[in-house]
């Protein structure tokens, strides 16, 4: 009887061991078909001279959220609320229009579970004659958005998953006190416990504050529900993909800037509402927050690697 427990137990490891190198093998698949062009065409268009910087309520920022609705339909999204995938508010003490924009893309098979993937896309706009394109805050993080979500289209078209809902979120606003996620998080149409996990994507695009000696890494904060999960999965599937990209779980080894960050961006919202979250980044740098924020600081094979990162990773809490 021993013998036999033990043969299966050994079969067993080798049957999943051989599931998980075809899965591996499917998903290394699909992300080959990332195209750093692609990302550099989106990301450029986005952060151009004719978008104005994004503010929310001009009208390049319109120019924007009709070119995210129109990618959210070619993809097979359909509306989180309603019939539309705009979710307008008011942004308060001004009459100024904000407009989220929110898709989904349907699990392969029904589940009423859910994972949330949001960045903004609004930015500072003009400011004493100067445009703000904002190109890594947050071009670059829409940019990610966008391909992982086709990426997932791809894998639906293929019946190959997804195993959950996924809930696509670019917010407008957040440069108005995170009016934007404050406001989705606030009405949200189902439970948020539903909602598994938040994954925030703000500012992943250049190499200027690298907490190492390479160039190709990506920070996280997490709170404190999923910090070691988060954790764990992140080494695992750098492993797993055999992906050289370093991984900072310490925000530069700082707390204090650790806690700061977790309240700076669109997951602060997020947690608050129930819904475990954590932000991706690569870092503040000379340019945030400045007019030369432009498009060819952005380092785009980088930002590839990072955005195949994600969706490993984003695949395995599904």
């Amino acid at each position: 009887m021993h013998y036999i427990r033990t043969v299966i137990f050994v079969f067993t490891l080798l049957l999943s061991s051989v599931i998980s190198n075809a899965q591996s093998a499917e998903l290394t698949k699909l992300t080959s078909t990332i195209s750093s062009v692609k990302m550099q065409s989106q990301l450029s268009f986005l952060s151009n001279d004719l978008t104005k910087g994004r503010a929310s309520g001009t009208p390049g920022n319109l120019i924007v959220s009709s070119f995210l609705r129109e990618e959210f339909s070619r993809l097979g999204m359909i509306p989180f609320y309603s019939t539309t995938f705009t979710q307008s508010f008011t942004i308060p003490e001004s009459s100024v229009i904000g407009r989220n924009i929110i898709g989904v893309i349907p699990s392969l098979y029904y589940t009423d579970q859910y994972i949330l993937i949001s960045a903004h896309y609004d930015h500072l706009g003009i400011i004493g004659g100067n445009i703000y394109n904002g190109a890594d805050d947050n071009a670059s993080g829409v940019t990610a958005l966008l391909t992982i979500a086709d990426l997932f289209s791809k894998m639906r078209e293929l019946r190959q998953g997804p195993r959950k809902n996924i809930i696509f979120a670019l917010f407008d606003a957040k440069e108005s006190n995170l009016e934007g996620s404050n406001h989705f998080s606030k009405n949200l149409p189902v439970k948020s416990s539903k909602i598994s996990h938040c994954l925030n994507i703000d500012q992943v695009g250049c190499t200027f504050a690298p907490p190492g000696k390479s160039d190709n890494y990506l920070l996280y904060v997490a709170d404190s529900k999923i910090r070691g999960d988060i954790r764990k999965r992140m080494d695992d599937v750098k492993r797993q993909y055999g992906m050289d990209i370093e991984i900072d779980h310490s925000f530069y080894n700082s707390p204090a800037f650790y806690e700061i960050f977790l309240r700076t961006s669109d997951q602060y919202n997020t947690t608050a509402a129930g819904i475990p979250s954590v932000m991706f980044t690569s870092g503040i740098h000379m340019h945030t927050y400045k007019p030369t924020d432009e498009h060819y600081f952005i380092n785009y094979p980088v930002l590839a690697e990072r955005t195949k990162l994600l969706f490993y990773l984003i695949n395995s809490l599904l």
